[in-house]
């Protein structure tokens, strides 16, 4: 009888150690061919351990806030220490390359972290929304500023075994990105899971005056738990000016339809 138990505790570790395995992944987080080691230090007056990425020195800051959509990560540039699972990404959002955030590929640590580089300390530096500060002391006043200006849409999930929404936004016509929301572990959305995206200045500019309203077109798909992609019936038209906010789409589904969009 020991021996039952012994077998199912270790094949119940081996699954939470291959964790997200079950799921299909976002090729944006693969390791690519020959990503380099960067080293980890600690530093003994602070009591953080630091990443060196080309000379630079990067401190814990904080965590995700909310969700990040796949079209928010640049690269991976590589992996920390001697752990490839400990990947480290560099962010659209972020030109200066003021953080990279870290996150863990085996299943055991998927909630995304961000260190951000100890040579703005006390500076007042752009900032990605989704970056939530931890408020940690060697920080001190460090400033933030948002400096970008975002029209977001709210996506209700209504509909069973969906891990991702995915979208795809045309702007006055003309199409401009594409991306994907979900909770940060990967798991299941349940209903009534508000998801949110957000449309950035950069891609309204490249076809409307920023300071003008523009019309937005948003069709959906969805990912399924068993990793199958399905186009979801209907599209979002509407138009939209930066700084708004429109929660008025609902994913639902129907043996006889479907995934289906429902605008309120």
């Amino acid at each position: 009888m020991k021996e039952v138990k012994t077998i199912i505790l270790i094949t119940v570790f081996a699954l939470l150690l291959s964790g997200c395995s079950f799921f299909k992944k976002n090729p944006v987080y693969d390791l690519p061919a020959g990503a380099p080691s960067y080293e980890k230090k600690y530093d003994e007056d602070t009591g953080s351990t630091m990443i060196v990425v080309d000379g630079r020195y990067y401190e814990y800051f904080g965590t995700l806030r909310n969700k990040i959509n796949d079209d928010s990560i640049r690269a991976c540039i590589g992996y920390a220490g001697d752990d490839k699972n400990e990947r480290l990404y560099t962010l659209m959002e972020d030109p200066f390359d003021n953080y990279i955030m870290v996150k863990c590929a085996n299943g055991i640590m998927e909630q995304p972290g961000f260190y951000r580089a100890s040579d703005t300390r006390n500076k007042d530096i752009l900032t990605p929304s989704y970056i939530e500060s931890l408020g940690y002391e060697c920080w001190g006043s460090s400033g933030l500023h948002y400096e970008e200006r975002s029209a977001v849409i709210g996506v209700v999930c209504e509909a069973d075994n969906i891990i991702e929404i995915d979208y795809s936004v045309d702007i006055n016509g003309k199409h401009s990105n594409i991306g994907g929301v979900r909770n940060g572990n990967m798991s299941v959305l349940k209903h009534g899971d508000l998801l949110t995206f957000e449309i950035l200045e950069r891609s309204v500019t490249k076809y409307a005056d920023p300071d003008k309203p523009f019309t937005v077109r948003v069709t959906l798909s969805v990912i399924k738990k068993d990793g199958q992609t399905v186009d979801v019936d209907g599209e979002f038209t509407h138009d939209m000016m930066l700084g708004g906010y429109f929660r008025q789409l609902e994913v639902h589904y129907d043996e006889a339809k479907g995934y289906y969009l429902v605008v309120n």
